[in-house]
């Protein structure tokens, strides 16, 4: 029986695993990230915030949005466990608002029954968007995460209708989107319309299954092609654009009992999950390794065990991979299970920083291209909230759109095989800069991009199977 229902588990996804498990409870809190407020990322840094690690004193000038979770959907449309949104909700949004950071509310369903009961019903959806739309109202709040976990084919159109309905009812709207598409249940190019995609990029190798890289960066003889590098490729082929996607990347590995240490591996009992800050210390204690072929940090407990896990080079290599595709951003599942280390949001701050700004938070301005500055006499852009706003009560106005326009480097004089990863001054990239708009500049990938430009969407009727 246990097996049965881990299994079970598993299948409708890491989110559901841990919020049934809740890895993290016993974290001790984060400490108090700044003293003041400062310029938040130039991405989307999306980040969960479970209540069973509710800690508020967040890294809130490294992140763009945090996202409750959560509430539930029940059959007849109603919402329950309300009461971890409502004890949280007011008192996030205010240790937000200071530094633009958007709240979402995070409604969750890890149930066929549920969700074959209220997907297809105008009237249990419209009963479940009026209750999400008043918790989000009601506290200031600016959207909604839907965690829709372990869906059926046969709710993919009701998935689309439930998303575009919830997009007319609140400002933002993120969906949860596995890392494959078994059962071809996602129609990315319509839902991308409505909602941004938080790719779940992890759980590649499960509890059930046999030790390996939690999120592999690309795929390979050693473990298979399925990767993050796939299912971003695998969004984009089926229609969602770069700049409607986040990729979210794990803040926990997983400690297999196994046969012996060889790797690959072979499983004697399910995995468990061990958080971002317990992994980096067992790391620490038993010897951390290398896998090239992943980009993941791997450790040997004993003889018999094998813990794979995303330590602070992992993550940067898999955050520069997401800001040089072009993506909206990152994200992360879960807030607090790295512990509010200062070392680890740094990291972050200086990936998702633009080239010309410095990550603590001042900004040098743009250059001067001849063109009207969009800034105040402060640097910061002028559509940007601020910690001098007063404050009027409203939650602040979100930033303008401001799409990724990407452009090769060899426009520029350069080479995508030999530029660096920063290749030059910011007064040299004043030219470049002002073309592109967005002040960073990498190699596109061009066949999955042109694909996706050239060649029409695909049709349901043609939508993949795997």
């Amino acid at each position: 029986m246990l097996l049965l229902i881990s299994s079970l588990i598993a299948w409708a996804g890491p989110h559901a695993e841990h919020s049934l498990s809740h890895p993290g409870a016993d974290l001790e809190p984060g400490e108090t990230w700044r003293e003041s407020p400062t310029q938040g990322p130039d991405v989307w840094v999306y980040g969960y915030l479970p209540y069973w690690a509710d800690d508020l004193n967040l890294a809130w000038d490294r992140l763009s949005h945090v996202a409750i979770f959560d509430v539930g959907l029940e059959s007849d449309g109603s919402l329950s466990n309300t009461s971890r949104w409502t004890s949280i909700a007011a008192d996030a949004v205010a240790r937000a608002r200071p530094y633009g950071v958007r709240i979402h509310l995070t409604v969750t369903s890890f149930s066929d029954t549920v969700m074959d009961s209220v997907l297809p019903s105008p009237s249990r959806r419209a009963k479940a968007i009026t209750e999400l739309e008043r918790l989000v109202e009601d506290y200031g709040a600016h959207g909604v995460s839907v965690d829709f976990e372990g869906m059926d084919r046969s709710n993919k159109e009701h998935l689309v209708d439930f998303v575009a309905e919830l997009d007319a009812a609140v400002d933002e709207v993120t969906l949860a989107t596995p890392s494959v598409d078994w059962s071809g249940a996602y129609d990315y190019d319509e839902l991308a319309a409505h909602a941004v995609l938080f790719i779940m990029g992890y759980g590649y190798h499960w509890s059930g299954g046999d030790p390996g890289p939690v999120a592999p960066l690309r795929g390979g003889d050693l473990w298979g092609k399925y990767a993050l590098d796939w299912t971003v490729d695998d969004h984009m082929t089926w229609g969602a654009p770069a700049d409607r996607i986040v990729l979210g990347l794990p803040l926990y590995g997983r400690d297999w009992p196994s046969s012996s240490t060889a790797v690959p591996g072979s499983a004697t009992a399910d995995g468990v999950a061990v958080v971002y800050t317990d992994a980096i210390e067992r790391g620490d204690r038993y010897g951390r390794n290398w896998d090239a072929a992943s980009d993941t940090a791997y450790t040997f407990p004993d003889s018999k065990s094998q813990l794979w896990y995303d330590d602070l080079e992992a993550i940067r290599i898999k955050t520069a991979y997401a800001v040089d595709q072009g993506l909206k951003g990152i994200g992360f599942w879960a807030l607090n299970y790295e512990g509010g280390d200062p070392v680890f949001w740094d990291m972050i701050g200086a990936e998702t920083t633009l080239p010309g700004r410095d990550p603590g938070g001042e900004d040098p301005g743009p250059a001067d291209t001849g063109e009207p500055s969009s800034t105040d006499d402060t640097g910061r852009a002028t559509d940007s909230p601020t910690p001098d706003t007063p404050d009027t009560g409203e939650p602040p106005s979100p930033p303008a759109s401001d799409p990724w326009t990407r452009i090769p480097l060899e426009d520029a004089g350069m080479s995508c095989t030999t530029a660096p990863r920063y290749p030059l001054s910011w007064l040299a990239l004043a030219p470049l800069l002002a073309l592109t708009r967005r002040r960073r500049t990498s190699c596109p990938r061009l066949p999955v991009r042109l694909a996706t430009i050239l060649s029409p969407r695909p049709t349901r009727a043609r939508r993949r199977g795997l």
